[in-house]
């Protein structure tokens, strides 16, 4: 239990000064009272607080000890006569655990109790005597509170020290002034091999090889009476013994220190046995390197040099190692190479470093070489240090300036091949371009043809028609002047409606026929006063009118206007008749241009969508006037036939050449089946003709250029090369025949998804 005073521990205490201001004073310190007498405790507490410490109070019982570890005070002021408890099995446990050990323990005694001051004297810190002196109370607790700082301090610090000893991978070993060892840590143990029992007190030489004892005397010597020392402060290379005879290279730091005035000795050692070999290891991969490998240090002096080094820049390693780096350096890079260390050293700034640049090097005869270098740096004990490896290009430039010339060669050479690709593509072009003309030049006959008949018959109906429109006026001004009344105007609009339509279907009659109608009918015309009846009659019997037909539609007309209405009504009739085939002939005519103009795509772009069906019956429009002869067209077309794009021109050269050669092949009778279909990711096209078929000695060449089975001067050889370019290069499809007596297909195969050759190549 712990019990407080009328002053607590609340950290820092806070005291006026003046009526103006405060200061604060140094955080307060805690000292615990177990003290029975009420009395005893207020004196002592009185002179506690006045001197600014915290006062905690203790009861005197079994847990005395905890609540002094709870409190965690910075003195313990123990009363001799406390009788409740074992004061000294108390201040045992207070001064083993490691929880209170630094807990300064001061027992409160009467003078006069002899006994009891021998006793807590052996068992305590200090001892204070009653009646208490504020004075020596507050001596006593500031000595023992110091003492307490400073043994706390001093253990923490040889705990840190021995803590650094045992978990250092260095061996580390200290010795006297006359060179035996005072202390050895497990590192040196392991090094060694002998235990701290057997080496504290020994000479240092246990471990210094027979041969370097004197040297190691003398120095202990020089540096005792005031001379130099060659290794107090810097780091060496020697070799030491171990317990078991074996000689080991070790890397020595010596430092020295004094104490009361006596000087010790403390040395870091580390076995560097494992980088020696790795040394070894590293200079034989240098020696052996073919590349050279130069290491210097901060200052540019020139500490490694391997035999590759010797070979590219021709200095011998005894030349080369201790010179600066500017030996190898051509001289007007001397400045470049000096600020670029020093900007490195100062800002870290790398310009080179950690890359791989060309540059020149000067070798020894002062000749300047292209080099590689790959410079790295590196620290070892806050020192820089810099490699570098340095390849000899020279070999290699002049490889690349051969090749430069060689590529330069190529590239002439290229353009060249360039050049005359060009022209063999535009002799392709123009090849294509004169089959293309050829063809048309095959079609221009038929299509002249085809063109000249309509136009013959529009040309002879025009002409007929002006003398028939000259007649109609005449016929309509003597109608003027007959009086029709209101039922007679109205029959006459609707004759003239008879007329158009009667225009437009003419009766199929054989000659006989024909010229006994025209012969009575215009015996009749004659009888009633037409002057002229041969100029309509034709037109009358033409659209199937005879006397019986005009006599029923005359009737509304009396004697004198009957003549008149009939010459009016046949002249509308031949008049319409020859508007119909007028016509007919244009309309024939627009057909063919319009299956031309379709056929080459004179107006619209090479790429477009394309429904095959329809090009392909252009195609056998104008090649029409060739298929009259007797050849039969089949058409076999999938309804749901899909529209592609492609380049359209070429196409229909390519459906031109095969339709053409296909009716060629059957000489004029027989027949070709023309079928459209779809084939998975294909479109295909098949040309069947009834045709002899292709000999077999001879399929293996249809497409060569130049090779036709036709006489000469009827084929240039050129059609079925130029379509399977434009099918497989232009289109990517493929063009194929198969071929036997009676029948031989070429198909074609186009892809769905069409990508135009322009698109590709880009």
């Amino acid at each position: 239990m712990i019990s407080y005073g009328s002053s607590h521990c609340t950290g820092r205490a806070i005291f006026s000064l003046s009526k103006n201001w405060e200061t604060e004073v140094a955080e307060q310190r805690i000292v615990c009272i177990i003290e029975n007498e009420i009395q005893r405790f207020q004196e002592l507490q009185k002179i506690l607080k006045d001197n600014y410490y915290s006062v905690c109070r203790i009861a005197a019982n079994e847990v005395a000890f905890t609540a002094i570890v709870d409190a965690k005070p910075d003195l313990i002021l123990l009363s001799a006569e406390i009788t409740e408890i074992n004061l000294y099995e108390l201040t045992d446990t207070l001064n083993t655990d490691r929880r209170t050990i630094d807990i300064p323990v001061v027992f409160t005694t009467i003078p006069e109790d002899i006994d009891t001051r021998a006793k807590v004297i052996k068992s305590s810190d200090d001892l204070v005597l009653k009646p208490f002196d504020e004075r020596e109370v507050i001596a006593r607790i500031e000595r023992q509170i110091t003492v307490s700082k400073v043994r706390m301090a001093l253990r923490e610090s040889e705990a840190k020290f021995q803590s650094v000893m045992e978990s250092a991978i260095d061996a580390i070993i200290s010795s006297n002034a006359e060179g035996n060892i005072l202390s050895w840590n497990k590192a040196a143990a392991a090094m060694f091999g002998y235990t701290e029992d057997e080496v504290i007190g020994k000479p240092i030489e246990v471990i210094i090889p027979e041969r370097f004892r004197n040297a190691h005397a003398e120095g202990m010597n020089r540096v005792t009476t005031g001379g130099p020392s060659h290794v107090i402060g810097k780091t060496v290379e020697l070799a030491a013994i171990c317990k078991s005879g074996e000689e080991i290279p070790v890397e020595l730091s010596l430092a020295t220190w004094f104490l009361d005035d006596n000087r010790y000795y403390t040395g870091i050692i580390r076995d560097i046995e494992e980088r020696k070999q790795a040394e070894q290891k590293f200079r034989s991969v240098t020696e052996s390197a073919i590349d050279a490998i130069i290491s210097a240090n901060n200052k540019g002096e020139i500490i490694s040099w391997n035999q590759a080094a010797t070979r590219i820049l021709q200095f011998a390693e005894e030349e080369a190692v201790g010179q600066r780096l500017e030996i190898i350096i051509p001289e007007r890079f001397h400045d470049a190479h000096r600020n670029g260390m020093n900007r490195f050293t100062k800002h870290g700034v790398a310009h080179v470093i950690g890359k791989t640049v060309e540059l020149v090097a000067r070798t020894k005869r002062g000749d300047e070489i292209p080099i590689e270098l790959s410079l790295s740096t590196w620290k070892v004990r806050d020192e820089r240090y810099y490699t570098g490896i340095i390849r000899d290009i020279g070999e290699r430039k002049r490889a690349e300036k051969e090749l430069q010339e060689k590529s330069l060669e190529m590239k002439k050479k290229n353009q060249e091949l360039e050049d005359t690709l060009k022209q063999i593509n535009e002799m392709h072009n123009q090849m294509i371009i004169q089959e293309k003309m050829a063809s048309l030049g095959r079609l221009s006959a038929g299509m002249a043809h085809e063109l000249n008949n309509p136009a013959a018959a529009a040309q002879r109906s025009a002409a007929h028609l002006q003398g028939l429109l000259l007649k109609l006026q005449g016929v309509q001004a003597r109608m003027a002047t007959k009086d029709f009344d209101q039922q007679q105007i109205q029959k006459i609009i609707a004759l003239d409606e008879m007329a158009r339509e009667r225009a437009k279907e003419t009766v199929e009659l054989n000659i006989l026929t024909r010229t006994e109608r025209e012969s009575s009918l215009e015996q009749w015309l004659q009888d009633l006063g037409n002057m002229a009846p041969g100029e309509v009659v034709p037109a009358l019997v033409n659209v199937g009118l005879v006397r019986d037909d005009l006599e029923a539609f005359l009737k509304p007309f009396h004697e004198e206007q009957f003549a008149t209405v009939i010459a009016w009504l046949g002249l509308k009739i031949a008049i319409y008749s020859l508007v119909e085939e007028i016509g007919l002939a244009t309309g024939r005519i627009v057909t063919l241009v319009k299956a031309l103009k379709t056929y080459t795509y004179m107006d619209q772009a090479p790429v477009q969508s394309n429904d095959l069906r329809k090009e392909l019956d252009n195609t056998l429009i104008i090649l029409r006037s060739k298929l009259k002869k007797g050849i039969e067209v089949v058409r076999q077309y999938v309804e749901d036939f899909p529209v592609i794009e492609a380049y359209a021109g070429e196409l229909n050269q390519v459906w031109t050449n095969l339709i053409d050669n296909a009716i060629d092949a059957m000489e004029g009778a027989g027949t070709i089946v023309v079928r459209a279909k779809r084939e998975n990711q294909w479109v295909v096209v098949e040309i069947e003709d009834s045709g002899p078929g292709i000999k077999p000695e001879h399929m293996s060449k249809v497409f060569d250029p130049f090779f036709t089975t036709k006489p000469p001067g009827q084929g240039t050889g050129l059609g079925l090369n130029i379509s399977r370019n434009l099918i497989v290069q232009k289109h990517h499809g493929k063009l194929s025949v198969k071929s036997k007596p009676g029948a031989t297909c070429f198909t074609v195969h186009l892809p769905l998804e069409f990508q135009p050759t322009e698109k590709k190549n880009n």
